[in-house]
């Protein structure tokens, strides 16, 4: 009978000792938790995306090849053709519904810095993909950050008519990280095709006509 008592008090004190170290490490996960740091996803990710971003979508069940341009401070002019510069990186070009798996068409380019000077955008309307030669309606929007806003430079829903056309969308000037006034232009110029004739390479399917 003592030994069953001997066994039952020692039971006791193996649950009580069990108890007493549980909430101890309950205690000790409490006082840590507010010492940990824990990474603001959203805004990590919006910081990797760059300071001077461009982003186009059009319908995603078209065929359609959309392709943006942008021509640097720095003369440098990037695209599908050109995708890694010194400032500008093109994130995906993005040639038509049949051509990913993502159902979206969808390009999008960004800047590291925001360096003085003037900026300019176009699109073009590389190739139908035999969908037909029909006009494409192209959302745009082109945005630059200044700490952890952003701010709309230009906004708009762009027609394309033919394949093979490349259209203006904006030029503007950037001056220690901001948009100067009235600096926005929307006179027509070209971006890509001058790069083409600079590389002696023949143009897309299509005429070049306004």
């Amino acid at each position: 009978m003592a030994w069953r008592q001997r066994e039952d008090a020692m039971a006791v004190v193996f649950r009580d000792l069990l108890f007493l170290l549980a909430l101890l490490m309950l205690t000790l996960v409490v006082l840590i938790i507010p010492l940990i740091k824990i990474p603001k996803e959203s805004r990590q990710i919006e910081k990797a995306a760059g300071d001077l971003l461009a982003e186009i979508v059009w319908d995603p069940q078209s065929r359609a090849d959309i392709d943006i341009w942008v021509e640097g401070p720095n003369g440098e002019k990037v695209g599908y053709l050109n995708p890694d510069g010194a400032l500008f990186n093109l994130v995906r070009d993005d040639m038509g519904r049949e051509k990913d798996f993502s159902g979206l068409n969808y390009e999008f380019l960004f800047s590291r810095g925001i360096p003085d000077g003037r900026y300019r955008f176009s699109l073009v309307y590389y190739s139908d993909n035999g969908e037909g030669q029909k006009p494409q309606d192209v959302r745009v929007s082109i945005r630059y950050r200044r700490k952890d806003l952003m701010h709309v430079i230009y906004e708009d829903k762009v027609r394309l008519n033919f394949p093979g056309q490349e259209k203006a969308l904006v030029s503007f000037r950037m001056k220690n990280g901001r948009l100067v006034k009235d600096s926005l232009d929307f006179a027509p110029f070209e971006i890509f095709y001058p790069l083409l004739e600079e590389k002696g390479i023949v143009g897309p399917p299509g005429k070049r006509r306004r």
